[in-house]
């Protein structure tokens, strides 16, 4: 109880602002802590995308006719259809016989396709510099070809 001449505060002022205190804290250690989620999990997606990525491309190479590639693209050549994948932008899209446009892969700086014994050898640099590589077996002679 206050009299009029006392200063300083109650014990439920007191307890008023502790409690506000707590609350604000918590607040900012679970904001820290899904900013720090935040970071991870976009680096964890930018991995499973290039799995991702890696695992149809290496379906889809092994099940062509024959493969040509070129300074920016590579073409694969599956009975009557071209497919080929591209940089468009900062994205590596694919295309079938000049038609569609399904992205592949986002944030992509640079990529480069090369023959290598038995396979292919697939580089990508995305925009954060990560760089990302991948070797594809084939296990039946289809024809490579490296042109413009």
């Amino acid at each position: 109880m206050k009299r009029s001449g006392d200063k300083g505060f109650t014990m439920v002022e007191m307890l008023a602002a502790l409690f506000v205190l707590s609350l604000i804290l918590i607040f900012v250690f679970h904001s820290s802590m899904l900013l720090k989620y935040d970071r991870y999990t976009a680096k964890m997606l930018d991995r499973m995308e290039w799995e991702l990525f890696v695992s149809q491309t290496k379906m889809e190479i092994r099940s062509c006719d024959k493969i040509r590639l070129t300074y920016n693209r590579i073409l694969l050549y599956k009975g009557d259809s071209l497919i080929y994948y591209e940089r468009w932008g900062s994205y590596l899209r694919r295309r079938v016989n000049g038609k569609g446009h399904e992205i592949m892969l986002y944030n992509v700086r640079s990529f480069a396709f090369e023959p290598v014994p038995q396979g292919i050898k697939i580089r990508v640099v995305r925009d954060s510099g990560e760089t990302h590589e991948e070797e594809i077996f084939l296990p039946r002679p289809i024809p490579v070809e490296a042109g413009e």
